[in-house]
């Protein structure tokens, strides 16, 4: 499996995952739908989608584990401009307190991995998530 595909299928795992624990969010079911619809069409554009709507600003917050951080930039980029992304941060802002330690804790791993991932297939610096 190529790293692109492997990115792609953990997004839309990801995505699958909060739409269980997420039910009445009718914006993460949308999602979902439109990211596994493009990766079966487009699967590059999928990437290139979380890396410029997610990765570029929110890699390092992922790292750390900085939960902060991501509320504050998911709320700039969240009324700036929507994308199928969003709702992903959104859970930051809105669900994160409410969720167990061990929800909390498949989150960051997802995300991390995503953030791997999406480093290996275009080749960036691996030492980001360190």
């Amino acid at each position: 499996m190529s790293t692109l595909s492997a990115f792609g299928t953990q997004l839309v795992r990801f995505f699958e995952e909060l739409v269980e624990t997420f039910p009445d969010e009718r914006d993460i079911k949308m999602a979902s739908e439109a990211i596994a619809g493009a990766k079966r069409i487009n699967p590059r554009l999928v990437l290139d989608m979380f890396y410029e709507h997610f990765y570029v600003d929110f890699h390092r917050a992922v790292a750390e584990r900085n939960v902060e951080t991501l509320v504050v930039i998911g709320k700039q980029k969240i009324s700036q401009k929507f994308n199928y992304i969003m709702p992903a941060i959104a859970i930051f802002n809105k669900h994160w307190d409410t969720l167990s330690g061990e929800n909390q804790e498949v989150i960051w791993k997802y995300l991390t991995v995503l953030c791997v991932l999406c480093e290996k297939t275009l080749g960036l610096a691996a030492d980001t998530l360190k």
